[in-house]
């Protein structure tokens, strides 16, 4: 990579580090206040307005049926069950419990490639599995003792 850009890659990273972990912070402020379909509507309106802006610039480039398909799919999973059930989370758990539950994201992505796309499961992947596993359970039963509620868990999950 050239020099010249390397500071605008470090610069993209932070922000965009700082944005998703300040997101659960804001999430639980702002969900005090609607609820949580009405705040996944409110997300989506600004990335909408963020994407248009880019599409403005660039041009609208038509998707295929199987990426209007793919993207149908990524929208109702995303903003209709993520987003919606994060959003309910976060009534229920700190922002913190819930940022950390919520990273279990790669487990569930390294299980579906070993079953799904074949990847198989080295023994490495199981022990990284295993103890990520473990943390996962750790953070629910420390939050299931500290008053959360089981409903906030288990929407993170």
């Amino acid at each position: 990579m050239p020099a010249p850009r390397r500071p605008l890659v470090l610069l993209a990273v932070a922000v965009t580090v700082l944005a998703w972990a300040s997101a659960f912070i804001g999430i639980r402020a702002v969900g005090e206040d609607l609820s949580p379909g009405a705040l996944a509507l409110g997300r989506l309106l600004v990335g909408a307005a963020v994407l248009g802006l880019l599409l403005v610039r660039r041009g609208w480039v038509a998707p295929t049926p199987g990426e209007w398909r793919l993207l149908l799919v990524c929208g109702v999973g995303w903003f209709g069950i993520y987003n919606v059930a994060l959003n309910a989370a976060e009534q229920h758990l700190d922002a913190g419990t819930t940022a950390m539950l919520v990273n279990i994201g790669p487990l569930l992505i390294a299980l579906l490639a070993g079953v799904l796309l074949g990847e198989g499961f080295p023994r490495w992947l199981m022990i990284g599995l295993a103890v990520a596993f473990v943390g996962v359970l750790l953070i629910g039963l420390a939050t299931r003792e500290s008053g959360a509620d089981l409903a906030g868990v288990l929407l993170c999950l």
